[in-house]
């Protein structure tokens, strides 16, 4: 059962979102708890307590009182991690709207119902994927599991692994840099340097020299991983685009 939640200010939208929500969801024989909000204020308050309650959060962008951009960040401050869709009227948040890891940025009136049901099969998929993602880490007689997702990034130094999370926390261990980079293929991350494996949904900025991250970390650029690392970054970031019927 996935826990669905849908904020808008305009009763109409709520109402045609609750119901290709639930077709979708019927069609697919998926099993969701829907709830709806008709503002950002009421969603913060339900998720205060218990940030990760939701699977996957729709949301307005331009509501009455606070909007949605930055009700989702703020849900993002609390460590919320729900699947975060955009619904809205206006495209001129879409790169702000980029910070806080959404899986689409969709303007209502353009958006087909086959593009809605791809888009719900979308966030579904990463819910999903949340559990079965994990990185073990192992060193003597400790054996974790860490979500890839709360990894920033890997730094290894003579053979000592670094393990970078977004919470600011950090775990060390043996291995080598070719066997962590062959484990972490087609998991979004990507080799910056000889000594770095960057999660690309980690990274604010990319420069010429380095990459920032949003934890505020300082990747150095390897000029033998440059080309390589921009091109895996381009595919990544074309993920993340507004649909036009």
């Amino acid at each position: 059962m996935l826990t669905i939640l849908l904020c808008d200010d305009n009763q109409r939208a709520i109402d045609k979102y609750n119901m290709m929500i639930t077709r979708v969801a019927e069609k697919h024989k998926i099993g969701v708890a829907l709830s709806v909000f008709l503002s950002a204020e009421s969603l913060i308050f339900h998720l205060s307590d218990d940030p990760n309650q939701a699977d996957i959060i729709y949301l307005d962008i331009l509501m009455g009182g606070q909007n949605g951009l930055d009700a989702a960040k703020q849900l993002r401050g609390y460590g919320c991690k729900a699947e975060i869709i955009f619904l809205t009227v206006s495209e001129d948040y879409v790169f702000d709207a980029f910070d806080v890891m959404p899986v689409q940025y969709l303007i209502k009136e353009k958006t087909t119902a086959s593009k809605f049901e791809q888009i719900f099969l979308r966030a579904v998929s990463l819910t999903k994927d949340k559990t079965a993602e994990m990185f073990v880490y192992e060193s003597n007689t400790i054996r974790k599991l860490i979500p890839l997702k709360d990894i920033s990034h890997f730094e290894i130094w003579k053979r000592v692994v670094t393990v970078h999370c977004s919470d600011g926390e950090t775990f060390k261990y043996y291995t080598t840099m070719e066997r962590l980079e062959k484990s972490l293929q087609k998991k979004n991350f990507i080799r910056a340097h000889r000594s770095y494996m960057v999660n690309m949904q980690y990274i604010a900025q990319f420069n010429a020299q380095n990459l920032l991250l949003k934890t505020g970390h300082e990747i150095p650029i390897g000029g033998t991983y440059r080309r390589q690392a921009e091109e895996a970054f381009a595919v990544y970031m074309s993920r993340f685009r507004i649909y036009r019927a």
